[in-house]
């Protein structure tokens, strides 16, 4: 039995409850044109529809699917929005004193702010660049790593392109993407070429799939990076230059993980690496989907890990909790010699919302090390 499965779903519905509970006591007060119990079942009610609106839409290419997932989240996004805002005038009312209903339209009014300016910073792009020196190294490359563009309800060609014109204006040697770059169907087949702009680039493409990309279904997801001209690594190592890339498949680190993003299964990380035969003498990337299974990534001679998946978080408060869940959240760290970079990702899972985080892709310029 999956015990932490369990206990996080458990935990989960139990902050909802208090999300509920809390919301709907604060609208009985500044609104009190009905109960407190009305509130909460007519919240209850969104949230079940919700669930069922993700659950059996999430990555149809149905209009009417498409829609229902967009309404599912549209309304949790609004939710929250409302949840973190009364928070916050409720600690304002500490110190200024206003009437319920006032600080029932200072809450929704903030809501709204925040949702606006969450979907406005989701939107815009932004480049980060890093330098890493890496041993083994002759001369300096420049690359981009690309991670989690989510094209699918909320994001499709248009987004597909400015990305593209993006990594054009940075003028890369190559291009590392870390998976999920799709979420749903919505771009596939009736002659669609959403990635038409990527086919353009003529830049060397590197691809790894994420979990997103195995609930849309890895293999029609591979046969759309082929057609852009990206080489999907599964299990494999390239090389570039005297540069050895290793690509990976999303999976566990090893038999005695857990992750509810990763179906378990014989092959892991570990194992994986024992198959592929990796030249410890040169310059070693790797590229997994999840910053995950570090030390046998390290101990397989890698010099640099390049990662995605957790969005940094996404939005307050999960980025705090993020930090606590994957340790690599987001940005450039060292473990032993090895470095990883840890991207927030270029799109957004659910909902096109950002708050305390960036839509981002990184340049990074990869150094001789001295």
């Amino acid at each position: 039995m999956n015990y932490i499965g369990i206990a996080v779903f458990a935990l989960t519905l139990a902050l909802l409850a208090a999300a509920i509970i809390y919301v709907s006591s604060r609208f009985a007060l500044f609104f009190p044109y009905m109960p407190k119990k009305t509130y909460a079942r007519g919240f209850i009610v969104l949230f079940i529809a919700a669930f069922l609106c993700m659950s059996l839409f999430t990555t149809t290419a149905n209009p009417f699917g498409k829609a229902a997932f967009i309404f599912a989240a549209i309304a949790v996004s609004l939710f929250l929005f409302l949840l973190i805002s009364i928070a916050l005038v409720d600690i304002c009312g500490l110190i200024f004193k206003f009437p319920p209903q006032k600080r029932g339209f200072f809450s929704v009014g903030l809501a709204l702010l925040l949702a606006v300016y969450a979907v406005w910073n989701a939107y815009s792009l932004k480049v980060k660049e890093v330098t890493i020196p890496i041993k083994g190294l002759t001369h300096e490359i420049r690359a981009v790593h690309l991670t989690d563009v989510h094209l699918g309800n909320w994001r499709g060609k248009e987004e597909a392109d400015k990305i593209a014109r993006k990594i054009q204006e940075l003028n890369p040697d190559v291009i590392f993407n870390t998976g999920d770059m799709f979420d749903s169907k919505a771009h596939f087949g009736n002659g669609k070429d959403v990635l038409s702009s990527f086919r353009a680039l003529n830049i060397p493409h590197y691809f790894v799939y994420g979990n997103h990309d195995s609930y849309v279904g890895v293999e029609e997801v591979i046969a759309q990076m082929k057609n852009a001209n990206a080489a999907a690594l599964l299990n494999e190592a390239v090389y570039f230059g005297k540069l050895q890339i290793v690509g990976l498949n999303n999976m566990l680190p090893d038999n005695n993980s857990f992750d509810m993003h990763t179906p378990a299964g014989s092959e892991t990380i570990e194992s994986a690496l024992d198959k592929i035969e990796i030249d410890k003498t040169s310059p070693v990337i790797v590229l997994h989907h999840r910053p995950d299974g570090i030390k046998y990534i390290y101990e397989s001679g890698a010099d640099l890990l390049l990662a995605g998946h957790t969005h940094g978080g996404q939005i307050f408060p999960f980025m705090l909790a993020s930090k606590l869940i994957f340790g690599y959240n987001g940005g450039l760290y060292q473990y032993e010699t090895m470095g990883i970079h840890v991207s927030e990702g270029t799109g957004t899972i659910f909902a096109p919302i950002r708050l305390g985080t960036s839509s981002e892709m990184t340049l990074i310029k990869l150094i001789p090390s001295d």
